[in-house]
């Protein structure tokens, strides 16, 4: 386990980081925790975030972890975020952004390591999310992560699936075609006739637009306007508050 913890106070930072490493010797499990003084620093170092859960303070100079948590999750909406915090008036906010657990200060051995527990648990029983679908391209086959599809776009006589770490893909497939493929077909909703979005890049939803993490902004028709903005809401609600 690759624990981030970003605290502007060393001596908690080195006591949380000795209560992880005393429960990790107990359940004789490797775990690395990275130690930042700040949400500054935290995001001058990751571009991304190649951690299994996110320790936050709240009280931090310039940018709080409310704040970073908020910048976490325009990029990753799955990542385990906690905060280990004196102030209990954001409580509220880390409903918002799908924290795992709000732990007051000071710390208990006893809190943190259920926590670790709880996240551990998780983490063993997780299925690697893989899946993969194969695809014809200029008669080649290619295989796609699927979750990596951002958006599908109807293009003429083309499909064009739009990938979050890819090129473009354009195949001579219809919309409903392309959508037999899939497997996760609770994920992929359609906002108009020549568009279906997945779920996991949406960062916000009106009547008439989708904007995406990366600020791609598509089209909402009236007719799916209803039917989008429910499955959304419907599956951030399924997120561990």
């Amino acid at each position: 386990m690759r624990i981030a913890y970003c605290e502007d106070e060393a001596a908690q930072a080195q006591l949380v980081r000795t209560m992880i490493e005393q429960w990790a010797e107990c359940k004789q499990e490797f775990v690395e925790v990275v130690l930042f003084e700040s949400a500054e620093e935290f995001l001058f170092k990751n571009d991304d975030f190649p951690y299994d859960v996110v320790f936050l303070d709240i009280a931090m100079r310039q940018i709080n972890g409310v704040e970073l948590a908020r910048t976490i999750r325009k990029k990753d909406k799955r990542l385990p975020i906690a905060f280990l915090t004196a102030d209990k008036a954001f409580a509220i906010e880390g409903y918002e952004v799908h924290a795992v657990r709000y732990l007051l200060k000071p710390i208990t051995t006893e809190k943190l390591e259920s926590l670790l527990d709880e996240l551990l648990a998780e983490q063993e029983n997780k299925v690697e999310d893989t899946t993969c679908i194969t695809i014809g391209e200029k008669g080649n086959t290619k295989r796609i992560v699927e979750d990596s599809i951002r958006y599908v776009e109807v293009f003429g006589h083309y499909t064009q699936l739009h990938l979050a770490d890819a090129p473009t893909i354009r195949i001579k497939e219809s919309l409903a075609a392309v959508m037999d493929y899939l497997h996760k077909k609770e994920l992929f909703v359609k906002c108009h006739r020549s568009y279906v979005v997945n779920l996991l890049y949406i960062e916000r939803i009106n009547r008439t637009e989708c904007t995406l993490l990366d600020k791609t902004v598509l089209p909402v028709s009236r007719s799916s306007y209803r039917v989008l903005n429910e499955r959304f809401i419907q599956y951030y609600r399924g997120l561990r508050p």
